[in-house]
């Protein structure tokens, strides 16, 4: 799986890149939604793993949206914040919440794409929500 990493925090983006390499995925990273916006447009990636908020005032939750909606690459938000909007869930798989190790990473990852090609991924990470119904629509 090609993963679209969206972090504006460089030590955490080095983290999360060699976890998910380890893991077995590939990456490329995005400082913010510019950045991933031109990055989907010269690759292809399966998933963006985006965190919610990025520096500057830029919204992960509005660079989820314009990735799914101009470039069809579904996200799953991670977050330190204790609640999502619900009205996410139409555009976003899930949410992935911070802190998580790369255990978690791997795992929720591994589940989310057996979803998306119909799959039962089994038992979730604790760490992990899922959008159900969006999970349906991008199957």
């Amino acid at each position: 799986m090609n993963i679209l990493l969206v972090e504006d925090e460089p030590t955490v983006a080095l983290t999360v890149l060699d976890a998910l390499e380890a893991e077995g995925f590939t990456a490329a990273h995005a400082l913010g939604t510019d950045d991933a916006l031109a990055l989907a447009a010269t690759a292809r990636f399966d998933l963006a793993l985006v965190d919610a908020r990025l520096a500057y005032g830029d919204s992960g939750i509005a660079a989820c949206q314009i990735l799914l909606e101009d470039h069809t690459i579904p996200s799953l938000l991670t977050t330190g914040w204790g609640e999502i909007p619900a009205h996410v869930g139409s555009f976003v798989l899930g949410v992935l919440y911070k802190p998580f190790d790369r255990q978690d990473l791997g795992a929720s990852l591994r589940a989310v794409g057996t979803m998306m090609t119909g799959g039962e991924p089994g038992p979730l990470p604790a760490r992990l929500d899922l959008f159900s119904d969006r999970l349906k629509r991008a199957g």
